[in-house]
Formats: C-alpha cells, structure tokens, sequence
C-alpha cells in the first residue's frame, strides 16, 4: 500500500504562491527542499526502481521521424533514453537534481546537463520534440508552471511537438494507490538503509516521525522501517487543468489530451 499523502502546510505553501517574482527563475523554498533536495538524496535508489519509459510515451517517441532531436526536460535518470536511442533520436536531457544528471551521463553515457527546466540552457528553435514527464507536479507556482511550458516551446522547432505528463489528482486508474487529501501534497518516499546507515541516520534526525515532520522538514528517520523518509512536493492536477495549463501559453497547440498511469497527459504542438 501507498504511503499516505498529506496536504502542505499553508504556511509553507504560501511562500510559492503567486507574487511579483514569481516569472523569475529562481527556485522557491519548498521546491529547493522538498523536490531538488530529496531527489539529489535519494537518486541512486530511485534510479533502480525507474528503469523503463511508460509505454505511451514510447509510443510517441517510437512515432517521431528517425534521428529526431529530442529534449528531454527534467530527464531524472534518463528513463527514456533507451526509447529514444532504439528508434535513431539523439535526446539531449537535464534536470535540476546534479545526482541524477550524474547517472544519465556515467552510466547511461546521455548527454545531459544541470538545469532548471523553467530556463533551459539552450537556443531557441532547435528541438525536432520535447518530453516533460512527471515534471510540472514538482513545480509549485502558476507562473512557474507557465514558464515551464513557455520555455519547452521556445526551444522547439515550429511544427514541433511536446509531450506532457503531470500527476493527476484523481488516481481511481492509477497504479500509485494514493488519496490525494488537497491539490498540494507532501508524498513520502521511504529510503532504505543498511543497520549501520540506519544506526548512523537515528543520531543525526533526533526525533523521530514516521511520515516526518509536520512543518516541512524534507526528511526524517522511520527507526521501525529503518528508512529515512523524504517527503516530496507534489501539485496534482485536477481534469483539465492541465490542458488549461498549455493553452494559456500561445503558439502551442494542443492535439491530443488523455489520461494514463496515474497522469493528465497533453500532446501539443508548436505553431509552424
């Protein structure tokens, strides 16, 4: 069974939400500690576990005119790589979790870089497609979401086309088995360690909380499971809201909106 999402504190929330900065690049609190932070600590064990593209987006890739270049933004550990390099692409990818990017590039020998997919670090118009999977529920403001979805257009190619996957809040379809209890949720992610890590871990959290602290503190020691428990910031998406989403930022198209694995799902693409 799932471990139980909780709703973010509205202290902590109220940080991210919409102000004047907020079309800046700079990353908010909660994503700094709550998503960058816990996957830079948890890379190698979420790299075993995450092995393989999800079928409908190998589907779209495997559809894509051979030797495509391929943007694949907020990569994690190259999942999709595999994907790509079966059908000829070339798939350049970054994420702003440098241990992740680590295994893309040594073990996978992917091209990939440390960046923060609200400003990419490369030119405009030169992508033939771009994927961004299980990306935009980390993001936490409106404004950052639409620079998200911005900046993916700008470094398409006109009549290029982009595939977004984003959590969704109704999960009755899913395979994850949570309850999403509000729109902004903590999911904990239960790390897994030897007696003498566990040992170690127990000195430095000094109180120990199951599903962690209540006011947002990213990680603590679960000593019964002997695991720290990272909690990450998710933004789960009702129906529609993603579509909404895309279409609030002009010159992409939406051709395609579907619900698959537990996400809201958009294909869109740019205007030639």
């Amino acid at each position: 069974m799932a471990a139980k999402a909780r709703a973010v504190p509205s202290a902590l929330l109220g940080a991210a939400l919409p102000s004047s900065a907020e079309e800046l690049p700079e990353l908010p609190e909660i994503e700094r500690e709550h998503v960058q932070r816990v996957y830079d600590a948890i890379a190698l064990e979420w790299h075993g576990t995450r092995y393989k593209a999800w079928p409908r987006v190998a589907s779209f890739v495997g559809r894509l005119p051979r030797a495509s270049l391929i943007a694949d933004l907020g990569c994690g550990n190259g999942k999709m790589h595999a994907a790509c390099a079966a059908h000829g692409h070339l798939a350049i990818g970054c994420d702003f979790s440098a241990a992740l990017v680590r295994i893309c590039a040594l073990q996978l020998r992917m091209e990939a870089q440390a960046a923060d997919v609200t400003a990419l670090p490369y030119r405009a118009a030169v992508f033939d497609a771009a994927l961004s999977i299980a990306v935009l529920h980390h993001v936490s403001t409106v404004g950052r979401r639409r620079r998200l979805v911005r900046e993916t257009l700008r470094v398409l190619r006109p009549g290029g086309q982009a595939l977004f996957y984003a959590w969704a809040k109704e999960q009755a379809a899913g395979r994850s088995g949570h309850v999403f209890p509000s729109a902004d949720v903590f999911v904990p992610f239960h790390q897994r360690l030897t007696r003498a890590e566990g040992e170690e871990a127990a000195a430095e959290h000094k109180r120990p909380r199951e599903e962690g602290a209540a006011e947002g503190v990213a990680a603590a020691f679960d000593p019964e499971k002997r695991a720290v428990v990272h909690q990450r910031y998710c933004h789960v998406y009702a129906e529609g809201e993603l579509r909404e989403l895309v279409e609030s930022v002009e010159g992409f198209r939406v051709l395609e909106e579907y619900y698959d694995t537990g996400n809201w799902c958009i294909l869109a693409e740019k205007a030639a």
